[in-house]
């Protein structure tokens, strides 16, 4: 069965937000540096990282979750506050006494963006809108989640560039679903989303971009189905492993293709590893660490290591590209970003390979 693929990133982390992790370190962190490596690594093996049981008001940090969505979920919607019900107008009215900077877009002047990788999750949101990178100070965003018709999570063909593990993405697959939620952006929201997927208009490559999905079918539990959302499509394409996409393990859904968590999908590959070894530097920082993770190690350490090996993955041919099938109904428009995989010029230089004079490549 032919497939087809989109892709969210996980990008803009933060390795010292990591609630917790079990790290195969031969032996404890011996210093500070050492001890946030270990939390990154720790953070790539996490991904996709925890989501809610339900729809919720994600406000500065916190999430509320959503007893009912009502009409308006800003206005007669719902929430769960402190172990009372409490709706949403009556929230954020008295929010708003005790910060009056905090004035929430109306939710018809708000963007639909699909979420199937870290950006569903609580903490991705507060590493992204709690931070000096979003100078507004604040945000309140809706993410409900639902259930996305006709298509996968599945690892993406490339390593992220902060903890060096596969992001997430989806694929084309007629019949089955996944898990996916939907987070309504104000424009400043936007704009700090764009910014750290790596939109960057100047750009004559990126990792993502960014367009609208029409012909679609998400079914978000006691609101409506959404037929038209917006979207990040992954520039690289799906890992394939034994000649099908992997869907991830931690996401529900009704999937063709197997569940396959990061352990082995980072194992599927190591051939790659081994062909594109890491720099003698990259090897002595990361010797304290086994298995995969000193895998996630060598490409958080060592950005040439890891653009090669995410070339690796197209020239091996393990990789499938974007596409949609004819007759799927489904139509993509690109609106922003570059079509062309490689690194935005946006993010800073010491996230992509600054190249060494000579390979170690075997």
């Amino acid at each position: 069965m032919k497939t087809y693929f989109i892709t969210l990133s996980v990008l803009a982390l933060s390795a010292c937000q990591l609630l917790s992790s079990k790290s195969q370190m031969k032996g404890r962190p011996k210093s500070n540096e050492d001890q946030i490596l270990a939390d990154t690594i720790a953070l790539g093996m996490s991904y996709p990282y925890e989501r809610e049981s339900g729809s919720y008001l994600f406000v500065n940090g916190t999430a509320y979750l959503y007893e009912s969505t009502g009409r308006d979920p800003l206005v007669d919607g719902t929430l769960r506050v402190e172990g009372k019900s409490l709706q949403v107008s009556s929230f954020l009215n008295k929010l708003g006494k005790s910060k009056p900077e905090i004035k929430p877009a109306a939710f018809n002047k708000r963007t639909a963006v699909i979420a199937y990788g870290s950006n569903a999750s609580v903490s991705a949101l507060k590493r992204k809108f709690m931070s000096d990178k979003f100078t507004r100070g604040w945000a309140v965003i809706p993410v409900f989640k639902g259930t996305m018709k006709n298509f996968e999570v599945v690892h993406a063909a490339h390593f992220v560039p902060v903890n060096g593990s596969f992001p997430a993405g989806i694929s084309y697959n007629s019949g089955f679903e996944s898990e996916v939620w939907i987070s309504f952006l104000d424009d400043e929201e936007m704009e700090r989303m764009h910014a750290s997927e790596g939109i960057d208009r100047q750009s004559p490559e990126s990792w993502y971009a960014y367009g609208r999905l029409d012909g679609i079918k998400i079914q978000i539990p006691g609101w409506r189905e959404l037929t038209s959302a917006f979207v990040y499509v992954d520039n690289y394409g799906a890992l394939q492993i034994n000649g099908s996409p992997a869907a991830l393990a931690k996401v529900p859904g009704k999937t063709l293709s197997p569940k396959i968590g990061m352990t082995e999908a980072l194992s599927s590959v190591e051939e790659i590893f081994k062909k594109f070894p890491a720099s003698d530097a990259a090897e002595k920082k990361c010797s304290q660490w086994t298995g995969v993770e000193k895998r996630l190690c060598e490409n958080i350490s060592d950005p040439c290591a890891r653009d090669e090996r995410t070339k690796a993955l197209a020239d091996e041919k393990r990789v499938i590209e974007w596409s949609l099938p004819a007759g799927s109904g489904v139509i993509w428009t690109r609106l922003a970003g570059a079509d062309k995989a490689g690194h935005p010029r946006a993010f800073p230089d010491n996230m992509r390979c600054q190249r060494r004079p000579e390979s170690k490549q075997q």
